[in-house]
């Protein structure tokens, strides 16, 4: 479903994501909320910002109770302002279509892309994978950036002087990766 290769920076429409879960095993866990913006010619398109709360289902393992103290978001809130998951994922493939799409960590966020697509029968384009992590430790690699801490989305940014963001909020980290992905192409 998704494939590397590289494409120019300065003149494509990256799509960066952010996922929040319920846990981290995609068999188990599931998405409940999610948070977009757009890259386009260099520049983060801050209008384009979206944020998803994803209404509970059955299908998909959703319950936020042993999550909630993380991300800090309750059922209610979902039911609230919720949307249908299939709605946003059919979404990724038309109204969200970008050169490439952006993650920080981008292996854990694809396995649950990618099962919850399966699950509800939707097909994802093919879209290059960029992740702000991996990119970091290659451009680190003397430094040996191995530990959880060194590779958290904060401490990347503050080896390039950007402020601390709140965690765990799907859309402040995909700001947040979308400012380290610029920093990253500042630096090259």
């Amino acid at each position: 479903m998704f494939f590397k290769k590289q494409v120019p920076f300065l003149t494509s429409t990256y799509l960066v994501c952010d996922l929040e879960l319920t846990g981290l095993n995609p068999e188990e866990d599931s998405i409940i909320s999610a948070g977009t913006v757009l890259v386009r010619n260099g520049q983060i398109e801050v209008a384009s910002a979206e944020h998803y709360y994803f209404l509970p289902t059955t299908l998909l393992a959703d319950d936020v109770t042993n999550s909630a103290h993380i991300h800090m978001i309750t059922d209610e809130q979902r039911e609230q302002n919720g949307i249908e998951i299939s709605a946003w994922l059919s979404d990724l493939s038309t109204r969200l279509l970008a050169d490439a799409w952006v993650f920080h960590h981008a292996p854990i966020d694809l396995k649950f892309l990618t099962m919850a697509s399966q699950r509800l029968n939707i097909s994802l384009p093919k879209v290059p994978i960029v992740d702000t992590l991996i990119q970091e430790q290659k451009r680190h690699k003397a430094q040996l950036l191995e530990s959880q801490s060194q590779l958290s989305l904060n401490a990347c940014r503050a080896r390039y002087g950007l402020p601390v963001y709140r965690q765990h909020h799907a859309l402040s980290d995909a700001l947040a990766t979308a400012e380290l992905w610029l920093a990253q192409n500042s630096v090259q």
